[in-house]
């Protein structure tokens, strides 16, 4: 029984008889030739047709352009007296007309005008128009002198007919190329119906062969095939989940160590502590979540590349300063291990260069940081230099260096060189994929050479676009002081309420909260307010939404500053809110100098004094003014923490060296000063005044306010400049001993 049922699921071969598909295949081989000939016979009749007409076309034309030529010929030769030989080469010229003629009436191209019944009778009338001028031209041997006027009266005669001529046959041309455009449609219908029933005649052939394929195909080969896959699949699925593990695991251990200051000191602020300790616990807390931020940011960044989703701001750069900005961030760290870190720009590098500056700085950062981590004595040189078409950077470093084999998994994602670099140093490996994608996206390369115990190079190589100097807009004066402001704060998360509103409130600002679009929509109707700032995703409507109706109802809604919030991650976020007629637009979390930046930018311009009313009035007065101001300094500590103000100190060393650098060279003839120089000189002073009172350099400021209103009056004088320079020159230098004093003064007291 088993045996016959076995036998009854065995695949019946030859189920159709083989001279049914031999009849089927001849068929539609005979077919498929029968259109391959029928169309190259089309083609090539098409070809002759068309051929004759290209020449009947070209034959009229030159009888055309030779009846033209003769003409200009003869008035050209009338302008004096003729001689022999030009009167011989007109009757050269009027028997090459009797020559087309005689094309035209001969062969198939007399058959094809046979057809046109106006170029038929164009061609008799040309032809009796030649016999009529056939006696007027003649060899000067045989008629010394041609009756000028009656050829000019005749062939004149003779071109419009020949112009006729040429229209009539250029239209029965258009006509016909129409007409067989005409026919081509019919005809490429009637094939595609022919391919279609050849197609259903091969489908059919197909269907036989395949059929048969599979009831003779052996069901143990497809479970042999069907386990493979299995196993293919498995190995995918089981690399997947360890690789998801790996970076599950990975990720949770760097998130957890941040999350654990942060969750250990929040507690520990809940009992009862001594200021200090109050002061310790908070800045942990702050330096936590920014490495928790980084770290997250990292990630983003990392996913945006891997989507498409990354977009490139290339503009105009000063790169040396761009670099410094980046080498002043890591001086301290590396003074703390005891490490020389150098520059070195060769002096062919541009000054400017078309660049993304943003991603350029991110590419630096990670790679002097892994510099500085992973060296613990010697050197990190930082060296840049160019060729014809490429701007190359070197960090070079004396650490522990890499094996080969360290080098070839170093730019992927998630890995580290050693497994005791994350036990060490923490990270999510990260760093360097990102430097790699945006080298590779800004149209470069980055890479690496290294031997073990001797230290690394890395290396980014990228285009070479050189740019003109740019002037920067003059930033607004920073504000800190925004008393008596009304703010509108649409957010419905109840803990992001409290923080906007707590950091908004330590800035000054009257706060009113509306959890959701339609309260916001309700409350502007009671309540005016000077600024609003609005979550994008809300559980009724989105703040896109709102933000188009507020805007739609006109009056104080239509201008005032409307700032987006939100945890960002979509590319064109910023886009969208732009569109919708936001102002601006602000990223989670938030900061007070983040708050800080966006109020000043929205609700104030700088101002500028025109004449030199506003001066100090004499030098007691500048002297009574405070060197530095305390509060804001303090203020800075508690917002950014004591290493990141550091830090900013040291990039504020830099940027007033190269503020006096150039104010120098500026005003190094402060005679023969131009009125661009003066602008240039004042805007200068204007950015270092902003910078001053960003770090608390108050009396530092006030004498660049001083040089800047001076450089805005015309009416300076030489020495205007040049004392005011030197107070500058002079205030800069005690400025800087008074910041290392409250530097050292600030870590004692810690």
């Amino acid at each position: 029984m088993s045996v016959s049922r076995s036998l009854s699921r065995a695949p019946r071969l030859l189920r159709y008889p083989r001279r049914l598909k031999v009849v089927a295949m001849i068929t539609v081989l005979l077919f498929a030739a029968a259109l391959v000939v029928a169309a190259l016979a089309a083609w090539r009749q098409d070809n002759l047709t068309q051929s004759l007409r290209e020449d009947t076309a070209w034959v009229v034309y030159k009888l055309d352009r030779d009846a033209i030529q003769l003409f200009n010929h003869l008035l050209a030769a009338t302008r004096g007296p003729i001689s022999p030989s030009d009167q011989d080469d007109l009757n050269l010229h009027f028997e090459l007309l009797y020559s087309r003629i005689t094309l035209l009436q001969e062969g198939e191209v007399s058959l094809l005008l046979d057809n046109i019944s106006m170029a038929k009778a164009l061609l008799v009338q040309i032809q009796q128009q030649l016999d009529t001028l056939d006696p007027m031209f003649e060899p000067h041997a045989s008629l010394p002198q041609l009756p000028i006027a009656e050829l000019e009266e005749e062939l004149l005669v003779l071109t419009r007919l020949t112009e006729r001529f040429v229209i009539a046959i250029n239209g029965y041309l258009a006509k016909s190329a129409t007409e067989e455009r005409a026919l081509l449609n019919i005809l490429y219908n009637l094939l595609m119906s022919l391919l279609v029933g050849m197609s259903f005649a091969v489908l059919l052939v197909i269907v036989f062969l395949v059929r048969e394929m599979r009831e003779s195909a052996s069901a143990r080969r497809e479970q042999e095939q069907l386990s493979h896959q299995l196993e293919i699949t498995a190995t995918q699925a089981q690399a997947a989940n360890h690789a998801k593990s790996d970076f599950l695991a990975m990720v949770s251990h760097e998130i957890r160590t941040p999350l654990n200051g942060v969750i250990g000191m929040s507690e520990l602020l809940r009992e009862p502590s001594s200021l200090a300790q109050v002061e310790d616990y908070a800045r942990t807390i702050h330096d936590s979540a920014n490495q928790l931020l980084a770290m997250i940011n990292e990630i983003l960044d990392f996913s945006k590349i891997e989507a498409g989703h990354l977009t490139l701001e290339t503009s105009p750069t000063a790169l040396k300063p761009l670099v410094d900005s980046v080498i002043s961030l890591f001086e301290p760290r590396a003074k703390e291990k005891g490490l020389q870190l150098a520059l070195d720009v060769d002096p062919l590098v541009p000054a400017w260069v078309m660049i993304d500056a943003s991603r350029l700085r991110q590419i630096l950062l990670n790679l002097i940081t892994n510099a500085i981590k992973f060296t613990d004595h010697g050197r990190v040189n930082i060296r840049i230099y160019s060729t014809v078409k490429s701007l190359l950077f070197e960090v070079c470093d004396t650490g522990c260096g890499l094996n080969e084999e360290q080098q070839a998994s170093l730019f992927e994602p998630f890995q580290q060189a050693d497994e005791s670099v994350a036990r060490r140093f923490g990270g999510t490996g990260l760093g360097l994929a990102i430097c790699k994608r945006l080298s590779e996206a800004m149209q470069g390369r980055l890479g690496v050479r290294s031997t073990p115990g001797q230290g690394s190079t890395f290396w980014c190589e990228l285009p070479l676009v050189e740019a003109s100097p740019v002037t920067a807009p003059l930033p607004p004066e920073p504000t800190q002081d925004f008393t008596g402001t009304s703010l509108l704060l649409v957010e419905d998360n109840a803990v992001n309420r409290k923080v906007a509103t707590g950091l908004l409130s330590r800035l000054g600002c009257d706060v009113v909260c509306a959890e959701n679009g339609q309260d916001a929509l309700d409350m502007v109707q009671a309540q005016q307010v000077h600024l609003i700032f609005m979550d994008i995703q809300l559980p009724d409507i989105d703040g896109i939404t709102v933000t188009k109706r507020l805007r739609s109802q006109g009056g104080w809604l239509a201008n005032v500053p409307i700032v987006a919030m939100t945890a960002g991650g979509v590319e064109d976020v910023r886009q969208r809110c732009l569109a919708a007629g936001m102002n601006d637009y602000i990223t989670k979390p938030l900061s007070l100098l983040s708050l800080s930046n966006v109020l000043s930018l929205q609700l104030f311009t700088a101002s500028r004094p025109d004449s030199l009313s506003a001066l100090p009035l004499d030098q007691e007065q500048q002297e009574l003014q405070p060197l530095l101001n305390h509060a804001t300094l303090e203020s800075l500590v508690m917002s950014l923490g004591a290493e990141s103000v550091d830090q900013l100190i040291m990039l504020y060393y830099q940027q007033v060296s190269d503020y006096s650098a150039q104010l120098a060279a500026y005003l190094r003839n402060a005679e023969f000063l131009t009125t661009e120089q003066a602008k240039q000189v004042a805007r200068l002073a204007h950015q270092l005044r902003g910078e001053s009172l960003g770090v608390g350099a108050e009396r530092l400021a006030a004498e660049a306010k001083r040089l800047e209103i001076i450089a805005s009056n015309s009416a300076s004088s030489p020495q205007d400049f040049t004392e005011t320079m030197n107070l500058l020159r002079q205030t800069a230098s005690r400025t800087h001993a008074a910041l290392e004093k409250w530097r050292r003064d600030d870590s004692t007291e810690e």
